[in-house]
């Protein structure tokens, strides 16, 4: 145990840096291309948007040449493959260059404005790698997925807890996660040591909320009802995004055989949202806080405007074969459609309705409401847990609704 422990630690901040120089990649990349939501290109236009969006599918087109048969295609799929390893399935560790091919797919796919977060590409890399090192230093593949997973993705979702809670909240090898979550821990706080030295501005990154203090008796239920309010209209928009995936897969497959150009075809989907509305491209984690802020300027069907939006940009890629997760954009969605609510009602609290919307779009997608309490609490206010904790649960409710994906993508 002591040995694990140790490599816990080390091989832990190990990845911790490998995801800081990642992310600092997709960082660089997307600021040659963008200057915010504008393309750095010569003139003006939204079908300059248009253009790079596409471009950024056809590059995304020919690197799934190589992976469209064994690459993760969004988050469900990187922990299905997760979970896989920690029930010590058995099968060859990913090739080097299968490795660099991941990355520089994720790379360009969220450079290149795609409504999509990080956590995938880090999920299936950081397994990936775990797979060829694990037997480098003779570690079981369980032991070596969950600690590089931890490692990698701790400093993402701003500690070990939320690193650790995400892979193992539903999964298949209940004996072997509970015994490992020692060094699961371990990896994640020496992951975010590490990745917050490469990427020091990850620090403090949280949602400023125009939010009071509910205090108790009437005022606290009556902040609860309202959370309530905001969670049911966006949990149903989380549902429509995690039901609406893999129908848009089948049919961008069966209507545009050819790999490149179905990508190509996402691309101009994403391009055309964001040339409506900027605040479509990317994940959505910073596009939230300008969300946010715009509460009390927008009416309710501007709201709705941009979750639809949205929630088309990121099936348009996550249909085509851009490579990223849906953490992020479900958050957004979530946030857009609650703030439709406090938009008719004024005497709604933006914060509570904010942050229950936001909690109840991410477990509709996720299906992982402890997870998605302890991720959401790296972004939002502390006392905005509550709101947090209402929205997760009307997510989760909402989400027994959907159908699980049981069989992952095979290399």
């Amino acid at each position: 145990m002591a040995r694990t422990l140790w490599l816990a630690l080390l091989l832990g901040g190990a990845v911790g840096v490998l995801a800081g120089v990642y992310l600092e990649a997709v960082h660089l990349t997307e600021q040659l291309i963008w200057d915010g939501t504008d393309p750095r290109l010569p003139g003006d236009g939204a079908w300059q948007v248009v253009l790079v969006c596409a471009a950024g599918g056809l590059l995304v087109g020919v690197l799934r040449l190589r992976h469209d048969r064994d690459t993760p295609n969004d988050l469900e799929d990187a922990l299905l493959e997760l979970d896989d390893a920690l029930g010590e399935d058995r099968k060859p560790p990913p090739k080097a260059s299968w490795l660099i091919r991941a990355t520089v797919l994720g790379v360009v796919s969220l450079a290149f404005g795609a409504s999509l977060g990080p956590e995938a590409p880090l999920i299936a890399i950081a397994t990936g790698f775990g797979d060829r090192i694990g037997r480098i230093l003779r570690v079981s593949r369980a032991e070596a997925a969950l600690i590089t997973s931890s490692g990698a993705i701790s400093g993402l979702f701003g500690g070990p807890l939320a690193a650790v809670a995400l892979p193992l909240e539903r999964g298949r090898a209940a004996a072997t996660s509970t015994r490992l979550i020692g060094a699961g821990l371990v990896a994640g706080l020496a992951g975010l040591v590490t990745m917050l030295l490469v990427l020091p501005e990850r620090a403090g990154g949280r949602y400023v909320l125009p939010y009071a203090d509910p205090g108790s008796g009437r005022d606290l239920v009556e902040s609860i009802g309202w959370a309530a309010a905001g969670a049911v209209p966006a949990a149903c928009a989380g549902l429509l995004l995690l039901l609406g995936t893999e129908p848009v897969r089948r049919t961008a497959e069966r209507l545009v055989p050819s790999t490149v150009l179905r990508a190509a075809a996402g691309g101009l989907v994403l391009g055309v949202c964001g040339a409506v509305e900027g605040l479509s491209l990317f994940s959505g984690e910073h596009e939230g806080q300008e969300l946010i802020d715009s509460a009390g300027d927008k009416a309710a069907t501007a709201f709705l405007l941009i979750a639809l939006l949205k929630v088309v940009a990121t099936l348009a890629c996550l249909g085509t074969g851009w490579f990223g997760g849906q953490i992020f954009p479900s958050v957004f969605i979530g946030m857009a459609t609650a703030l439709a609510v406090t938009a008719v009602w004024d005497s709604a609290p933006v914060g509570a309705v904010v942050a229950a919307g936001a909690g109840a779009a991410a477990t509709a997608v996720l299906r992982r409401p402890l997870a998605t309490v302890l991720i959401l609490l790296f972004f939002f206010p502390f006392g905005a847990v509550l709101p947090l904790a209402v929205g997760a649960g009307v997510g989760a409710l909402v989400s027994g609704l959907s159908p699980d994906r049981r069989t992952p993508p095979r290399r």
